[in-house]
């Protein structure tokens, strides 16, 4: 069982300081302006990227270990040749980002709604092992939802032929989710704005893997262990140097 069909994304309880939080991190958080001249607020619309050229600074919970805490930072820091953003790792548990390795469960903060978690709490975390073969995809997966990117798989022009009934059950016996946890998680499509607008990609670091058992038919998508060429041209466009 791949470990990414288990990322689980952390719901904002509070959808209007969320959205406060990613404006006053980054005014472009919203839909461009009208030809009025007034951007849109609509809630559901604004995205969750942090100020361009910011430091990003990184905290580790729990002290891990030297092994675990190097594999984390190298395979982060493989996102760092697409984005303008300054990744800096800090001594300590303070940090923009905070990461902890308590959980049997892989899951993120979304961008800027990591600054809404109490400080003496993770933003992110991994649950792979550190020698495990797909830790670098589960961290460098994570960490795309640090930077602010949602799931593949909810891309607005997805269209993925989903054995509903099968995927529920599937979620529920082998993660414990609701269905009101893999409706926020798999089915919930994401609106298009225009700062994050890309076309789907199934190659994505961002992607679930599917398999056919989960969908009508013979569709699928495999697991993706690299940043795609459009997860890299999207973070150019978002972090641009």
């Amino acid at each position: 069982m791949n470990a990414l069909t288990a990322c689980k994304l952390m719901n904002t309880l509070d959808p209007i300081l969320s959205m406060e939080a990613a404006l006053s991190e980054n005014a472009n958080n919203t839909d461009t302006p009208s030809p009025g001249g007034r951007r849109k607020r609509a809630i559901a619309t604004h995205t969750k990227f942090w100020s361009n050229h910011r430091t990003l600074s990184i905290a580790f919970l729990g002290n891990p270990s030297e092994e675990l805490r190097t594999g984390t930072v190298n395979a982060i820091r493989q996102w760092q040749r697409s984005i303008s953003l300054t990744l800096e790792f800090v001594e300590g548990e303070k940090g923009d980002i905070r990461i902890a390795f308590s959980d049997p469960h892989n899951y993120s903060y979304v961008g800027t709604d990591a600054l809404l978690v109490p400080a003496d709490q993770q933003t992110m975390n991994i649950s792979a092992e550190v020698n495990d073969p797909g830790f670098d995809t589960v961290v460098i997966h994570e960490f795309g939802h640090a930077l602010g990117m949602e799931h593949e798989h909810q891309h607005p022009d997805a269209n993925i032929p989903w054995d509903t009934p099968k995927v529920y059950e599937y979620y529920k016996n082998n993660f414990q989710w609701s269905e009101e946890e893999t409706d926020f998680n798999i089915f919930k499509t994401y609106p298009t704005t225009e700062i994050h607008k890309s076309a789907y990609d199934t190659t994505s670091i961002m992607h679930y893997p599917i398999p056919t058992e989960l969908t009508l038919g013979e569709w699928a998508v495999g697991t993706n262990t690299t940043i795609s060429k459009l997860d890299r041209r999207l973070m150019r466009k978002i972090y641009p140097k």
